[in-house]
C-alpha cells in the first residue's frame, strides 16, 4: 500500500510539473510577442523550478543497508543524545528513513544499557 501511494504521488508530481512547464512555455511565447519582459523572466524562473522538481522526483534513491545492532553501536558510540545519533546514522546511510534510524538507535541504546 505504501509503495502504491508513493508511486502515485511521484506520478502526480511529475505530471503537474510537466503541465506547468507546458502552460508557462505557451504563455512565454505570447509574452515575448507582446514584449512583456518581466513576465518572461517570471516564466523562465517558474520553468527552471519545475525542471528542478522533476529532477528531484526522478533521481534514484539509495537503498538502505541492513544494519546489525553492533554496527549501529560502533557508528553512534562517540555521540551523545538520541537526535544526534539518529542524524549521524542517517548521514552514514543516505537511504535510511527517519523512523528506521530512530528504531535502530533505540535498539542499540537499549541493548547497550542492559550490558
Amino acid at each position: 500500500m505504501r509503495s502504491t501511494v508513493s508511486s502515485m504521488s511521484k506520478v502526480m508530481t511529475c505530471a503537474g510539473a510537466v503541465l506547468i512547464i507546458a502552460c508557462v512555455a505557451y504563455f512565454m511565447v505570447r509574452w515575448a510577442d507582446e514584449g512583456r519582459w518581466p513576465w518572461m523572466i517570471f516564466g523562465a524562473i517558474l520553468i527552471a523550478l519545475n525542471v528542478f522538481v522533476l529532477f528531484n522526483e526522478l533521481k534514484p534513491r539509495p537503498k538502505p543497508r541492513d544494519w546489525t545492532v553492533e554496527e549501529v553501536r560502533e557508528v553512534i558510540a562517540p555521540i551523545v543524545g538520541d537526535a544526534a545519533q539518529v542524524r549521524t546514522l542517517r548521514r552514514v546511510d543516505k537511504g535510511l528513513s527517519l523512523p528506521a534510524a530512530l528504531e535502530l538507535v533505540q535498539k542499540a541504546n537499549s541493548t547497550s544499557a542492559e550490558d
